[in-house]
């Protein structure tokens, strides 16, 4: 399934040493392009635009994955082991145990 794209209020999201471009689909960690899958983008977009904020699974697998029923995987964890691998410490992202994962509020 191709995650979905919502218009973009903020075209530019910049959290810690991470810039996110809604418009171009570009993302930058340190100054450098990452490489992101559009689901990886959208999981990104989803966490920074709600940073502070816990983000549940099944409210991930909604909003970045469209799915309006619980669904039973660990599809997320595994985007999220993997869009953390590709932003190295740029930007943490927190697992909240039982909860979801949390971008914290760092910079501007």
């Amino acid at each position: 399934m191709v995650a979905r794209r919502r218009p973009a209020d903020v075209p530019l999201i910049t959290v810690g040493g991470v810039t996110l471009d809604a418009v171009s689909g570009r993302a930058l960690a340190g100054g450098r392009e990452l490489s992101l899958t559009r689901t990886q983008f959208g999981l990104l977009e989803h966490l920074m635009r709600n940073r502070g904020r816990v983000c549940t699974r099944a409210e991930l697998m909604s909003e970045v994955w469209g799915y309006r029923e619980p669904v039973g995987t660990r599809t997320v964890d595994v985007h999220v082991a993997a869009l953390r691998a590709k932003l190295g410490p740029a930007l943490p992202i927190s697992t909240i145990r039982g909860q979801g994962y949390r971008v914290d509020t760092i910079g501007p």
